[in-house]
């Protein structure tokens, strides 16, 4: 996927959008404070605010949830750019950006206008990507996050998720995680960074949700491979397997964490399900239209199965990978 498709839903002052996404956010602050040489995080804030609503034209009734949300997402980019040094807080609580914030913006002078340009922009991610950001990983279960979790803090951290790629994931970590596991529908992992965690929130690299589900085939489609592979009897049309209901990377660390990590810890995860209750095979689903996706799961070894127009209208993919198998 290029550079320009990762940036294309980047606004630019004057530009309107429905949702605050992260790296909107993210480029409306670093805007912000290339033009102010010190300010505070509340002139950031209502700077911001102010330019949000004027692009938008919600009823009063939504504004006001949509305010909330802008104002969590810039809270999490203030923390972010402090993360990657990009910006620095002096003494008295003014905000500047970073010698090496401003080292890096020396190699790419902004010039008239440039702020708003999509190529500028792009320049900035390389920055991002070139911060070597040190995480240190771990999987944490869903139920034993909450257990052992302050209430608040707990919460202020499943809404530090951000992803702009796929609206359902970040809906579904923010609103019905919890409600999911308690129903035993799928069960969640948190993928925590220990390394840079404080006492008011974890950060959340990414996460995922596994299920049992039926896979289910039609014989006559299949290949004599396909079936052994499968262990399939005669006239079986349904497989008891092993499913990746979510799998999802957190906007902020997109550049420095790789989605390859997450999807081998949930295979590992269905590895030692397979050690207690049997089993071969894991699977997942994913849209037709979404190349990339499509190509990451079959360079880590999954294999397309076949195709459903469901629910919802959407063509979606069937992927399949064969454990303990010869």
């Amino acid at each position: 996927m290029s550079e320009v498709i990762i940036f294309q839903d980047l606004i630019s002052l004057g530009e309107k959008t429905n949702l605050p996404c992260f790296e909107n956010v993210l480029s409306q602050a670093v805007k912000y404070f290339y033009r102010c040489e010190k300010c505070t995080y509340s002139d950031l804030e209502e700077t911001l605010i102010d330019d949000f609503k004027i692009r938008n034209d919600f009823q009063q009734e939504k504004l006001k949830a949509k305010i909330l949300e802008f104002k969590n997402e810039m809270y999490w980019v203030f923390k972010y750019l402090k993360l990657i040094q990009f910006i620095q807080l002096d003494p008295e609580g003014f905000i500047s950006i970073s010698s090496k914030g401003r080292d890096f913006l020396s190699k790419y002078p902004p010039e008239k206008g440039q702020l708003e340009n999509i190529d500028y922009l792009v320049s900035i991610k390389d920055y991002f990507v070139s911060f070597d950001l040190e995480l240190d990983p771990i999987v944490v279960p869903y139920n034993k996050f909450i257990q052992f979790s302050d209430e608040k803090k707990a919460k202020k951290t499943l809404t530090s998720f951000f992803c702009s790629k796929d609206y359902d994931i970040q809906d579904f970590i923010w609103n019905k995680i919890g409600r999911f596991e308690d129903r035993s529908i799928c069960r969640s992992y948190l993928i925590l960074d220990r390394k840079n965690s404080d006492d008011e929130n974890f950060y959340i690299l990414g996460f995922f949700s596994l299920a049992l589900k039926i896979l289910t085939v039609d014989q006559e489609k299949l290949t004599r491979k396909q079936k052994k592979d499968m262990n399939l009897l005669r006239d079986q049309d349904g497989i008891p397997s092993y499913f990746i209901a979510q799998l999802g990377k957190n906007d902020m660390f997109k550049y420095n964490f790789k989605g390859k990590y997450l999807l081998d810890e949930a295979v590992n995860i269905v590895y030692e399900c397979i050690e207690m209750l049997g089993g071969n095979i894991v699977w997942l689903e994913a849209n037709k239209e979404t190349d990339y996706v499509l190509r990451f799961y079959k360079n880590n070894g999954f294999i397309e199965l076949q195709s459903e127009v469901q629910e919802d209208k959407v063509e979606r993919i069937q992927l399949v990978k064969y454990l303990n198998t010869e």
